[in-house]
């Protein structure tokens, strides 16, 4: 039986449980990874260390998530990471992006949906870099081994609710006096449950405007932070939750976030999303858009 669904998890809504090859009565697994902090001559010269966890999400994507040991490190940059190919030290090139760490807050964390099993990703031969920022990355400043080159830190994962729920509200581009994307770019966010607790927040830019989210970079040598804010899209209400910045090279233009509330309390928050032109540049607003209780109501599905 064929499910078309806007998530992928180990119960998926309208099919049954033995359609993903999982038992819904457990959990999900997830292995984590240590990353050493690494000298280099930027601003971060000793380093940071991290910690990479994978958490399975259904038979085809995984969840990794990023997060540095001393939580964010106050920096005006965004801090780019990538899966790459062999061991560490070999100079592999880049296999999957990682969403980046916003240096500004939001706890040192990111996140990044990957369209891998999770038995590939634990398998798989490669090695994680967190650089200083889009425009250094050759100061890195945590590295390690992943998959088959580490062993891993193995525990249970997610318990995910059953008919996981998924809505998806959608960004406008905003004219600012930046020079990256002086016309802004749209975009959209989408909530998906996974958890009582627990929503992935995703969200992408359409870099050529036309509404399909094909690949596509926004091109630029910065990475874009964005945050849900409180209040109406406009009213200049503080950052009630910082998500992950958008690599400005990532072909995909996308970025996760697993964040510890309810879906319910997501979709029915008073806020909006501010998309930025760089950690650096917070005031260049390039998308903007109501959630939740300021919405008219997000499209169903939508996927990560």
């Amino acid at each position: 039986m064929l499910c078309l669904l806007p998530l992928a998890l180990g119960v998926l809504a309208g099919c049954d449980s033995s359609d993903s090859g999982m038992n819904a009565d457990q959990p999900l697994r997830q292995v984590s990874y240590d990353l050493s902090a690494q000298s280099n001559d930027g601003a971060l010269s000793d380093g940071v260390s991290a910690t990479a966890t994978f958490r399975e999400l259904g038979p085809n994507q995984t969840l990794v998530t990023l997060e540095l040991n001393g939580g964010a490190t106050g920096t005006t940059v965004s801090h780019p990471a990538h899966i790459h190919n062999g061991a560490a030290g070999s100079g592999g090139g880049i296999a999957i992006y990682l969403s980046p760490i916003d240096g500004t807050g939001g706890g040192g964390t990111s996140a990044r949906v990957v369209d891998r099993s999770f038995d590939n990703l634990a398998d798989f031969d490669g090695y994680i870099n967190i650089h200083e920022s889009a425009a250094n990355l050759g100061n890195v400043v945590a590295q390690g081994n992943i998959g088959a080159n580490a062993d891993g830190q193995t525990s249970e994962g997610f318990n995910v609710v059953d008919n996981p729920q998924s809505t998806t509200y959608s960004l406008s581009a905003s004219s600012n006096g930046g020079n990256v994307a002086p016309n802004g770019i749209p975009g959209q966010v989408t909530f998906n449950e996974v958890t009582d607790s627990k929503t992935i927040v995703t969200w992408r830019l359409d870099p050529d405007g036309n509404g399909q989210y094909e690949e596509g970079a926004t091109g630029a040598n910065v990475s874009h932070p964005a945050h849900i804010h409180s209040g109406a899209a406009g009213s200049g209400g503080n950052i009630a939750i910082y998500l992950s910045p958008v690599d400005g090279t990532d072909p995909a233009a996308r970025s996760s976030k697993l964040v510890d509330r309810s879906y319910d309390n997501l979709t029915s928050f008073d806020g909006y999303v501010n998309v930025h032109q760089s950690a650096a540049k917070l005031g260049n607003v390039v998308a903007q858009g109501n959630i939740g209780a300021n919405a008219s109501g997000g499209d169903d599905g939508g996927g990560y």
